[in-house]
């Protein structure tokens, strides 16, 4: 009996600080929102620097790229709050200019970047996205749901 009253207690204990994993990510999504987009710019080059072991020059160059963006999707996050539904030809429209900003971007990468660190960024990106897609693909399936 006494055993049986420990296993209960050690489990009970156990599950009280136990850490659902999706907090943390919600959390981090939340500050990374709250950043300026100089902030994120400038974590964003030193990740990339830590990655790609990139030089003075480049990030200088990065870190350009990389405000612009920033400015962008701060600007995309605040228009996205104004909007309610979107129609088709809209949802299209917008999707377009995402591809049109990845390609620019892509562009622009090529030219900062030397071959190796090129392949090594997209590399990088690639497993992002598909990171991303099983993501959304779990959370949208009607199993889940």
């Amino acid at each position: 009996m006494k055993n049986l009253l420990m296993i209960a207690l050690l489990f009970f204990g156990y599950s009280a600080f136990a850490q659902h994993p999706e907090g943390d990510k919600k959390e981090m999504h939340t500050k990374r929102q709250e950043l300026t987009p100089q902030q994120a710019a400038t974590l964003r080059t030193k990740q990339l620097t830590l990655q790609l072991d990139l030089t003075e020059a480049q990030q200088k160059e990065i870190e350009k790229v990389e405000l612009a963006r920033a400015t962008k999707r701060k600007e995309m996050m605040a228009s996205k709050k104004d909007r309610k539904e979107l129609t088709t030809d809209e949802k299209v429209a917008l999707k377009s200019k995402m591809l049109d900003d990845r390609i620019e971007m892509k562009k622009k990468m090529k030219s900062i970047l030397t071959e190796v660190q090129f392949e090594k960024w997209e590399k990088s990106v690639q497993n992002k996205r598909g990171r991303k897609d099983r993501h959304r693909n779990k959370e949208g399936s009607p199993k889940n749901k």
